[in-house]
């Protein structure tokens, strides 16, 4: 019997801890989490002049750019291809495919890999911020947010971490684009 009220004691004695810390942060940041709310794991890395939060669980792979492969004639914004352990993936700017307007495209060393389904893409990255854990209600809508002169249809909110805010990018929405997609029909057509 001794074991089972130790084992409460011990979960009782983490409880309370786990209590004490919800209430220091939530004291600093200044932000109230419902005990309930589930927190989701983010990606935070830095494009060209964007700041992006990427769900943990739509990325594939997160690291050093391989040697990518040119391909004629293709969009700008396409900047080749990878071989990543026997499979080809494409790397995109995702500042060229944003088309914002005299910023320039990513030149970084590292990329992460987007999935959705069976799709995956390779988007190049400038710099990593780091992982942050985020509920819906710690969320920025659009509207508050300082998204100028992007296409906004691909993030869904924003997140601030260290005096920044992050965007976090619908991954399912920017892999099923039509100029993701069919990028020659679309491209041609404007």
């Amino acid at each position: 019997m001794s074991d089972f009220s130790d084992l409460a004691s011990v979960i009782s004695n983490v409880d309370e801890k786990l209590s004490n810390v919800r209430k220091e942060i939530e004291s600093t940041d200044h932000v109230t989490i419902p005990e309930s709310e589930e927190l989701k794991k983010y990606l935070l890395a830095g494009i060209g002049p964007l700041t992006v939060a990427v769900a943990i669980d739509n990325l594939a792979e997160v690291g050093p750019l391989p040697p990518v492969t040119f391909l004629p004639n293709l969009p700008s914004w396409i900047q080749g291809i990878v071989n990543l352990r026997s499979e080809i993936i494409s790397v995109i700017d995702f500042v060229g495919f944003l088309q914002l307007p005299g910023e320039g495209s990513c030149d970084g060393n590292r990329f992460m890999v987007l999935r959705y389904k069976k799709r995956k893409v390779g988007l190049r990255i400038d710099r990593i911020a780091g992982t942050i854990k985020k509920g819906d209600s710690e969320k920025i809508s659009l509207v508050d947010g300082k998204l100028d002169n992007v296409e906004k249809a691909f993030f869904t909110s924003a997140f601030e971490f260290e005096g920044k805010q992050y965007y976090h990018l619908n991954v399912a929405k920017f892999l099923t684009s039509p100029r993701l997609l069919d990028f020659n029909r679309v491209e041609v057509g404007r």
